[in-house]
């Protein structure tokens, strides 16, 4: 009897995991063996992490167990934290489990593969920033989002009863910060007096942007469209902010100082620190992977890497592809398709990836973006249509995640849900 060829996926972020379940679902024909690896027991679909953070979650489905997803799809799960790769014995280290007192859980084990996927993802850089890592929260996990989450709710108590205003400084002005900003003014209301009129504000907000124009790099009227939202919800936005540090209850630059009871660093993205350790890779100057059309790393035929822990730059182009869930779940759906053949030894046709827009969701002040249709015809979107397509986003990674079937049940569920729409989550 052939042994099954054993796919390891390292990371069970929108990448790895739609990759893994696309693999698991033609294993069986394929003679394939997909194996899933993950620090965590559940998944979070990371663009919805400033809603977990804000409290506005919306679907019953944002985060489920890898344990039932392996059982529901096909694919096996390892629980722990990848430590190495060891390429000339094609196994990959994971690091022993302990408890919170320190007692040995599990011990350190290894994962034998025949074909390796690094999907990890990626951090937020804090590009040497005096003061980040203890003064600011940078929304990279759930358990970054529970934290934050935990003392906004304190602070807005503490706001209510004593009518001083929190204040809230969130250095980065692009994606992750702008809705983070939009969904808590929503969130601010759950804490008005609904016996009264409403109060003043119990919230001031602030985005920080270095550079001189906020989402740098984005079309012009992206832009426009965010700034006018963002001034509807009454939320300041300040531009050439290059910070010089972040204090705790303030944020500095050379030209001037924010008071902050939460700092947020949402200042752009960088490789996870463990991709420098697993292997003798070659990185980017933002410590990613670089890998080729094929997604292949140029050390080892049998490493690929993807998403945000992979830098891939296109032919023609001069900077590598944005650490997005858009580029992650294409160059999943890729590898799913190419890996099997690659594996029989066949020539494949390289990865070309299709931008399809960009969607920034503003909570009570709507959903704008620009449909991607083209290099030189993206359409402005915005009201209902940029909020159903921004949905849109979400209901094609259950699809891939959940199968066809379950995939449409969940999305069903979601959309008769009575929780569904904006709502102060205070747990969980």
């Amino acid at each position: 009897m052939t042994q099954a060829h054993r796919i390891v996926v390292l990371g069970g972020g929108s990448g790895g995991l739609e990759l893994a379940s696309a693999l698991a679902g033609r294993a069986g024909r394929a003679g394939l063996a997909v194996t899933l690896v993950d620090r965590v027991g559940s998944h979070l679909w990371k663009p919805r992490l400033h809603e977990f953070a804000a409290g506005t979650v919306t679907s019953t489905l944002s985060e489920i167990s890898f344990y039932m997803l392996a059982d529901m799809r096909g694919f096996r799960f390892e629980q722990g934290c990848v430590e190495a790769i060891d390429r000339s014995r094609r196994t990959v280290r994971l690091a022993s489990i302990t408890g919170a007192d320190g007692e040995s859980l599990a011990d350190a084990r290894d994962v034998a593969y025949d074909t390796c996927v690094v999907a990890l993802g990626g951090q937020t850089a804090d590009f040497g920033t005096p003061g980040v890592a203890g003064n600011a929260i940078r929304l990279d996990a759930k358990a970054d989002a529970d934290a934050f989450r935990e003392r906004f709710v304190s602070l807005m108590i503490h706001a209510r009863e004593t009518g001083r205003a929190a204040k809230i400084v969130i250095v980065g002005s692009g994606a992750t910060g702008t809705e983070l900003a939009a969904h808590l003014r929503v969130a601010e209301r759950a804490f008005f007096d609904r016996a009264g009129e409403p109060p003043d504000r119990l919230l001031e907000i602030t985005i920080l942007e270095a550079a001189a124009e906020i989402m740098p790099g984005s079309d012009e009227a992206l832009r426009e469209g965010i700034l006018e939202r963002l001034s509807a919800l009454d939320v300041a936005v300040v531009t050439g902010a290059k910070i010089s540090s972040v204090e705790r209850g303030e944020v500095r630059s050379a030209a001037g100082h924010w008071p902050a009871d939460i700092t947020v660093w949402a200042a752009g993205s960088s490789g996870l620190p463990v991709l420098a350790r697993l292997a003798d890779f070659n990185l980017d100057a933002k410590g990613r992977i670089r890998v080729d059309e094929h997604l292949r790393t140029d050390i080892d035929e049998r490493i690929f890497a993807l998403g945000d822990a992979a830098s891939l730059t296109l032919p023609g182009e001069e900077r590598p592809l944005p650490p997005t869930a858009q580029v992650a779940s294409q160059e999943a759906a890729y590898l799913a398709g190419v890996l099997p053949e690659t594996i029989e030894g066949r020539v494949v046709l390289p990865f070309r990836f299709k931008d399809k827009g960009k969607l920034v969701s503003l909570g009570r002040a709507g959903t704008v973006g620009l449909l991607g249709l083209g290099r030189r015809n993206d359409v402005f979107i915005d009201g209902q249509f940029a909020t159903a397509a921004y949905n849109a986003l979400q209901r094609q990674h259950q699809w891939a995640v959940l199968g066809p079937l379950r995939g449409s049940l969940a999305i069903f569920a979601d959309m008769v849900s009575p929780a569904r729409g904006p709502a102060l989550k205070l747990h969980g």
